[in-house]
């Protein structure tokens, strides 16, 4: 239990931002994911702190940002960590303007989606969802003095 917490909490103060956005500050929340089924049979997807997390449950790692700073924030990439003990969710990663790539080694290397491979002894193979490291958001466009927005992904507790 203490495990999965510490892991579900594992990105609370983890992300990178490039030295030249200095008036960019941003606030990292990690929130479990509840599914609930109303009486129309609707579902409606809550979050709340992700305090106590169990096997196969989800987590929401969300990143929110503004830039505090009287010039834009140029050129802005900011790259999460996806935790070890977490499996990215397909389809959920969700941020702004801005192009999103992801990694397989530690955040050394990017490439889009449906480019991003991994070697399995002498067989190079798509990336699946368990392979992935580190995502990166790379906003197109500066971001505006008291310009804020939100990044986030969500992943399963393995």
């Amino acid at each position: 239990m203490l495990r999965a917490l510490a892991c579900a909490l594992a990105l609370t103060s983890a992300f990178s931002a490039p030295a030249f956005a200095s008036g960019l500050k941003a606030v990292q929340t990690a929130d479990l994911v509840k599914t609930i089924i109303d009486a129309d049979g609707a579902e409606i997807v809550t979050f709340e702190p992700a305090t106590d997390v169990e096997p196969g449950e989800q987590v929401r790692y969300s990143l929110q940002y503004v830039n505090e700073g009287a010039e834009p924030a140029q050129a802005v990439s900011l790259v999460m960590p996806v935790p070890a003990e977490m499996i990215l969710v397909e389809g959920s990663v969700k941020g702004g303007a801005s192009a999103v790539t992801y990694s397989t080694d530690a955040g050394e290397t990017f490439a889009s989606r449906d480019e991003i491979t991994v070697s399995d002894g002498e067989i190079e193979r798509t990336a699946r969802a368990e392979d992935i490291t580190h995502i990166k958001w790379a906003f197109a466009t500066p971001i505006a003095p008291a310009e804020s927005g939100s990044i986030s992904f969500v992943a399963t507790l393995k």
